[in-house]
């Protein structure tokens, strides 16, 4: 372990032991941006070991476990990083990629090619229409009281003012998300414009990627669970470049990653930190995506609330760094894309 992250551990040994003396909701706070701190603090160290960061059997899959940063008496403590880097960019303008991953879902191609079009219509930023598109005299003539964005979506919901989405993914009855909307929400990103990692590729989204890159998806998926062809366990490999992947570039559009907009990747490039920091029936609950500092990622914003409700897609301008609860500035190489605190007492 680096000179910098036992300095650090140390730090924030210290820190979580002087803010466990006392009982208030500050505290909490206090406790769990030590341990968000933390995690920062292993994908950095993660990273300048092995020169790039893959896959969480790397050691930050577990960043308390790796960090051995003590846990406070009487208090339950949970770190979960997640890979955001495997689901497709939603700004994306590839035809073909959206009619494909319509298709993984299961519906038919007409309908799959109203959804497309009208997808990159609504966040293109011209007025021309798409031969299966909408633009702002399409929504008109239909008597609704709004136009396309022209901008990349900013929360899954805004799904509903789009033509072909507004019948297809919600409940004609209810209007609830339906199950095509809950698949689109788990295959899709809306903050990171990276490629999309492979080695954390899963479902819907590495099937398209084997078809557009023309390799074995299963074979890909037993590849990565490694010789005891468990995923998750000690033994499992990672790609450090898709080109690795037997049989990439063989698929429709011939090149592979160049002719689909750079699709393909094997870096993690977007996570997911959620911290819970427990204290009998009070929870502190910290939900944040972070990226590469300067690299193709909306800018930081802040939430707090009651509810487990992420305000996806909100964005600000200017990059930002966010303070720890000792107020000191991030010193890792990260930019936070978005922060909600939620309290339960």
């Amino acid at each position: 372990m680096s000179v910098v992250i036992l300095r650090f551990i140390e730090e924030a040994t210290k820190e979580i032991q002087y803010q466990s003396q006392f009982q208030g909701q500050e505290d909490m706070r206090s406790q769990a941006y030590c341990f968000f701190d933390t995690a920062l603090a292993v994908l950095h160290e993660i990273k300048e070991i092995d020169g790039q960061l893959y896959r969480p059997v790397q050691g930050w899959g577990d960043p308390i476990g790796y960090s051995g940063i003590p846990l406070p008496d009487g208090v339950d403590v949970q770190v979960k990083i997640t890979d955001e880097s495997g689901r497709l960019p939603i700004n994306h303008n590839n035809v073909q990629i959206w009619n494909l991953l319509f298709e993984e879902m299961g519906i038919d191609l007409g309908q799959a090619e109203i959804l497309t079009d009208s997808l990159i219509d609504w966040m293109d930023q011209d007025d021309l229409k798409r031969l299966n598109g909408a633009e702002k005299e399409d929504y008109d003539f239909d008597g609704k009281d709004y136009r396309p964005s022209n901008e990349i979506l900013k929360d899954f919901e805004e799904l509903r003012l789009i033509q072909g989405f507004d019948e297809v993914f919600f409940d004609e009855e209810t209007g609830e998300p339906n199950q095509y909307y809950h698949w689109f929400e788990q295959s899709v990103t809306l903050h990171c414009e990276h490629p999309v990692n492979v080695n954390a590729a899963q479902g819907l989204v590495l099937n398209v990627l084997a078809r557009m890159g023309g390799f074995d998806s299963e074979y890909l998926r037993q590849h990565l669970r490694g010789p005891d062809n468990e995923a998750g366990t000690g033994d499992d490999p990672w790609l450090t470049n898709f080109e690795q992947i037997p049989g990439f570039g063989a698929g429709p559009t011939p090149g592979g990653a160049n002719s689909s907009g750079n699709l393909f990747g094997a870096t993690s490039q977007m996570f997911r930190i959620e911290v819970k920091v427990a204290r009998g029936e009070s929870v502190f609950l910290i939900d944040t995506l972070v990226g590469p500092k300067g690299g193709g990622t909306s800018s930081a914003n802040r939430s707090t609330g009651t509810s487990r409700n992420v305000q996806k897609g909100a964005r600000t301008g200017g990059n930002k760094s966010v303070k720890s609860s000792t107020g000191s500035q991030s010193r890792y190489p990260f930019e936070i894309v978005h922060i909600s605190e939620n309290r339960i007492f």
